[in-house]
């Protein structure tokens, strides 16, 4: 590293572009004001140290219009009629806020962007106040680094330097310098990623950030950072139209790293339930099924088919979002007649690979629908089978139960009705004296047939009704 005096800038400036989603799919009303409360947060973190003119702190005067009337697709997020706004920080026909805290100005936008909140934060020292110091992106940047990160940030340093006053150090350096300025992190040199814009050096350091975690899967957003050195004052106005189209350009730029990390994850979580029903096919036969296992079949092809939708928004997502990005690539050609190459250029080739990694998944797993129906209509057939095999099995032992049941009813009637009738008739025979009471072996004798007979008509009369019920030949 060059042990030289740092060289000095004119006018360094400060663009921070800070994204956060006002609405995805299916949001209740609850994660909608969850998110307009992380926006609001983030906005009384810069607020709350700068002041205006007349020193008055901004986060007393700085809010966003009420939610009632947050209704829009596009538009501006500023509550520019509240009172409390000093009249200095207010310009006619502009939808943004002037600050000023020392020698620095600020303005200061906040927009809806579709489906995303935008602030727009630009802070610099005026050429008018001479040379400065590298260490006042340090001072420009006071708290912005360490915003909750959702969707997305870009911050780009901007400042003029002409080639021959870098006083020795090379134009790498002076970049790196400034990033570890702003950002509380040892950048290297070497991470930086060299791009040429208008004739001057630009370098930048993407740095993915994690955003939260959902079933051990991480997602990621990505803290975009750059520094341009622009050779000369004419070249640093030409580049101002540049910063308008850029915040269209580098929303779509973190839309297609944020959903392309979502998709990752959900690509691995939908490939592991395709692996599970290729597997629960296999084992088909091998698999013990019943009413519950067959429950669980509908539910999990629904989960499967809600993945795999949203998997193909976010296929829809990044084709939008690229074919933005590639729209916007070619104003900022049409505005400074130069065309935007190196990181920012060579992403088209990257979001391109990511949808067809996308596309790739999707058509890899959707086979994964018709295995769920194919296996919920052989294990319902299989159910059925079953339920009919025991159907029959507790309709056979319903009826050999009625059956036993006719039979006894039938023995013991006859028993009761036979009784006297066979035990006199068997007296006659075995005492020869029809005026004695029967003997003991009589009676014993006239049981044992009214056994039998009970018995025999009882399986005769079960098999008479059998027969009725089951239309069966004896």
């Amino acid at each position: 590293m060059t042990t030289s005096q740092p060289p000095k800038l004119l006018c360094p400036t400060l663009h921070l572009y800070h994204y956060v989603l006002r609405n995805g799919l299916n949001d209740s009303d609850e994660q909608l004001k969850e998110r307009r409360d992380n926006f609001t947060e983030n906005l009384h973190k810069i607020t709350s140290h700068l002041t205006s003119k007349t020193h008055k702190y901004a986060d007393g005067f700085v809010r966003l219009i009420p939610p009632e009337e947050d209704v829009s697709l596009w538009g501006n997020l500023l509550d520019l009629k509240w009172q409390e706004i000093p009249e200095e920080c207010k310009e006619e026909n502009e939808n943004f806020l002037f600050l000023e805290t020392g020698i620095i100005t600020s303005r200061l936008a906040l927009y809806r962007l579709n489906d995303t909140y935008l602030l727009r934060f630009t802070s610099y020292i005026p050429s008018e106040e001479g040379l400065q110091d590298l260490k006042t992106f340090g001072n420009l940047s006071e708290h912005l680094s360490t915003l909750n990160i959702e969707l997305g940030q870009t911050t780009i340093l901007a400042a003029t330097i002409s080639e021959k006053d870098y006083q020795g150090w090379g134009s790498r350096e002076i970049a790196a310098q400034c990033l570890r300025l702003y950002y509380p992190e040892t950048i290297s040199e070497d991470d930086l990623i060299k791009c040429n814009f208008l004739g001057s050096p630009f370098y930048l350091y993407p740095k993915s950030v994690k955003v939260k975690t959902i079933n051990n899967l991480s997602l990621e957003s990505t803290h975009l950072m750059g520094v341009i050195l622009y050779q000369d004052v004419e070249t640093e106005e030409k580049a101002d139209e540049f910063y308008n189209i850029l915040q269209n350009m580098i929303l779509s730029y973190h839309k297609i790293n944020f959903f392309y990390s979502q998709s990752r994850a959900l690509k691995n979580l939908i490939s592991q339930q395709y692996k599970d029903i290729e597997k629960q096919t296999e084992d088909y036969s091998k698999t013990k099924w019943n009413k519950e296992s067959l429950k669980q079949l509908p539910y999990q092809s629904l989960e499967f088919y809600k993945k795999l939708s949203f998997l193909a928004d976010q296929e829809k997502t990044l084709r939008v979002n690229l074919y933005n990005y590639r729209k916007r690539l070619q104003q900022i050609e049409e505005h400074t007649g130069e065309k935007l190459g190196g990181f920012l250029g060579d992403f088209i080739d990257e979001a391109e690979h990511y949808l067809k990694q996308i596309e790739t998944t999707i058509g890899f797993v959707s086979p994964g629908l018709q295995l769920y129906d194919k296996l919920m209509l052989s294990v319902q057939t299989q159910v059925s089978i079953d339920d009919e095999r025991i159907q029959k099995q507790q309709s056979d032992q319903q009826q050999k139960l009625g059956q036993l049941l006719t039979g006894s009813c039938a023995a013991i009637a006859v028993g009761q009705i036979l009784t006297p009738a066979i035990t006199l008739s068997l007296s006659q025979y075995i005492d020869k004296d029809p005026n004695q009471p029967p003997s003991v072996s009589s009676l014993w004798w006239g049981g044992l047939a009214t056994i039998v007979l009970s018995i025999l008509s009882g399986w005769l009369v079960s098999r008479l009704v059998y027969r009725w019920f089951t239309n069966k030949q004896i």
